[in-house]
């Protein structure tokens, strides 16, 4: 800024003054008041001195800083706010909160007093202390929830004859979920049991299995139950095994689950009724599928039927490490496998 300054003032310090009285208002659209003081208090300094803008200036100026825009944090209230306080002791992790503005500017409104029954609620529901801060870190927006509807979601879930087990691990699983109404959350069920002709037990198999599932958009499902039905070619009996067995496929990415359905269907030959036994399979990177594959393939260990000798299971080309794999199921090494994947 200062050397915008010299430039604008080498000729004489009249033009100098009138380019920097010029500037500063250009400043002052844009800025705050404190950049706006940082320009002035060098004018003023150059009206006093009646000196070249060249010559070091004998005012100290130290005190003046760039401008810096407000941030959004809790340090500035930590020790005068008893709310911020119980929060810490409760392990929520308020610098992850930080980074949306709304829920600092809600979270500094609350009172302790306020949202005791909300921490109360969830110890009651067998979230275990240690474990409501990593909750209110996820879903500090539960704090705006009345207790009362809180309640009533709960005893929704008992009339539909979950149990508390199922409560807790859904709640746990899946902290959105008590956010979302009661005629939501029955609208979801509602639309898993009749699109897939599920029981009331299977209903709630899958809601426990994988919570998320039942928050999630229903338009989201339609669509990855068309790419597995009609892409995929899956009859509807063999899509219900599928989702009673890996629920969290239908949220899964359609263009990742085509990609493993094709290489497995058509470069390994592995019929549907195969892969009905084990959809987990569905949820593997391509890429990793096909090394993994490609691996076996050169050993000779490529053998998927589990009627005949030396049977590799599917599932094994997801679940377990590199070190693992290479060594347990390719009978082989790391050091092997590692150098594998180099020449491809």
């Amino acid at each position: 800024m200062l050397r915008r300054i010299v430039k604008l003032s080498v000729r004489n310090n009249n033009c100098v003054i009138r380019n920097c009285s010029q500037f500063c208002e250009n400043i002052n659209k844009n800025t705050s008041l404190q950049s706006t003081n940082y320009i002035q208090t060098v004018e003023n300094s150059l009206h006093e001195s009646n000196n070249s803008v060249l010559e070091p200036l004998n005012e100290d100026i130290s005190h003046v800083s760039t401008y810096l825009k407000p941030t959004f944090n809790f340090a500035a209230y930590i020790n005068k706010s008893e709310t911020l306080q119980e929060l810490l002791k409760l392990g929520v992790h308020l610098y992850k909160l930080e980074k949306n503005e709304e829920i600092v500017q809600f979270i500094l409104g609350l009172k302790f007093e306020n949202i005791k029954d909300h921490i109360l609620f969830l110890n009651d529901l067998g979230i275990e202390t240690e474990k409501i801060g990593e909750y209110l870190t996820k879903n500090p927006l539960i704090l705006k929830e009345d207790v009362e509807n809180l309640k009533i979601r709960i005893n929704y879930l008992k009339y539909k004859k979950f149990t508390d087990d199922m409560i807790l691990r859904i709640v746990q699983a899946n902290c959105f979920w008590l956010t979302h109404s009661t005629q939501q959350i029955d609208e979801h069920l509602g639309f898993l049991q009749n699109h897939f002709g599920l029981s009331g037990n299977e209903v709630r198999l899958i809601a426990t299995k994988s919570p998320k599932l039942i928050t999630y958009p229903i338009s989201k499902v339609k669509l990855n139950t068309f790419v597995l039905k009609e892409e995929m070619g899956f009859t509807q009996e063999e899509l219900k095994k599928i989702i009673l067995h890996k629920p969290s496929i239908l949220m899964k990415g359609q263009h990742r689950i085509l990609q493993a359905f094709e290489y497995l269907h058509r470069s390994m030959n592995i019929p549907l009724e195969r892969i009905v036994e084990e959809p987990e399979i569905l949820t593997c990177r391509k890429k990793r599928l096909m090394e993994r594959h490609l691996f076996l393939v050169k050993l000779g260990r490529d053998q998927f039927d589990p009627k005949k000798p030396n049977y590799v299971a599917l599932t094994t080309l997801v679940s377990e490490t590199d070190s693992y794999f290479s060594t347990e199921i390719a009978k082989s090494s790391i050091q092997a496998y590692n150098a594998y994947l180099k020449s491809l």
